[in-house]
């Protein structure tokens, strides 16, 4: 019960207390009255023993009817209160909702900035000579509530941990031979894999050159950004060479999947919260360390 059906109750019960106290103090004034030749008005004097000071007697009725009336004020003032109170704690929990929506769309909104770079964010990633990218996972195997959360289908999974795994190879073929000069063998690169090579091609670059190292990350940038053209990324750079590619991993995944489950589900399977994946970022020698 609310506080104001809490009060709306003890209205009832006054009520209810205050007419029946009524009832009961006028019956008892009625059989307790004069006769009738003392019988007087209401509200006038009646003489008490013809000293001429009588005081004037009440009629009971209207003193329980006047006593009702203010506790009636009473409580309507208080029903009052308890309305602006209501009335204040609902626009203080409508304002935190608010604002926790807010927060959780510009939380969902930095989540699809990592994930998945607008040219607007490459923009400001070639600015500051950062390079970040989504590489789907090895396998895909969501659970249930993933599934719902990203409004696919069992039917869908097949499909997807072919594109991922197809995905990744293609970027495999590239970027092998990259890391296998950066790591000294190929053995070691295979050890390595597609997520650990890109930091030792990374601090080889960096080490021999730090500068062509920020100038190769900041035209990756730029070209994910649309600002330019993949030729200006230094004929031979290796860590140009790699960043292109692996830039374009989630990409070439989601192409893959578009002919099999629409451009729409394609997406969300790739870059959708709760889809498997791992992002990477790299920031270049004139800006920082890489993580």
């Amino acid at each position: 019960m609310t506080r104001a059906e809490a009060l709306f109750a003890l209205i009832g019960v006054v009520v209810g207390f205050g007419a029946g106290w009524g009832s009961i103090r006028l019956v008892s004034a009625r059989s307790d009255a004069a006769p009738p030749e003392d019988v007087v008005t209401p509200g006038t004097a009646v003489d008490s023993g013809g000293d001429g000071d009588g005081a004037a007697i009440a009629d009971p009725a209207m003193v329980a009817n006047a006593n009702l009336v203010e506790s009636l004020r009473g409580c309507s003032q208080r029903l009052a209160r308890l309305t602006d109170d209501e009335s204040r704690i609902e626009q203080q929990l409508e304002a935190e909702r608010m604002a926790e929506a807010d927060a959780s769309q510009s939380l969902q909104a930095r989540r699809r900035a990592r994930r998945d770079p607008s040219p607007s964010d490459w923009r400001e990633l070639a600015s500051a000579g950062t390079i970040r990218y989504l590489v789907p996972c090895a396998s895909f195997n969501p659970t249930p509530e993933v599934m719902d959360r990203l409004a696919l289908a069992p039917r869908d999974v097949p499909a997807i941990q072919s594109a991922f795994t197809a995905a990744r190879d293609d970027a495999w073929t590239q970027i092998r031979p990259l890391c296998a000069a950066a790591a000294g063998s190929a053995a070691t690169a295979d050890k390595l894999g597609l997520d650990a090579c890109p930091q030792v091609i990374f601090n080889a670059e960096k080490a021999a050159d730090p500068a062509a190292a920020d100038f190769a990350m900041r035209a990756v940038a730029a070209v994910k950004a649309g600002l330019t053209d993949p030729s200006v990324v230094p004929a031979g750079d290796p860590l140009g060479a790699a960043f292109l590619v692996l830039t374009g991993v989630a990409n070439d995944a989601e192409a893959k999947l578009g002919s099999v489950l629409g451009p729409q589900d394609a997406h969300t399977a790739v870059y959708g919260s709760g889809s498997c994946g791992h992002t990477f970022e790299f920031n270049s020698p004139g800006t920082g360390s890489s993580r």
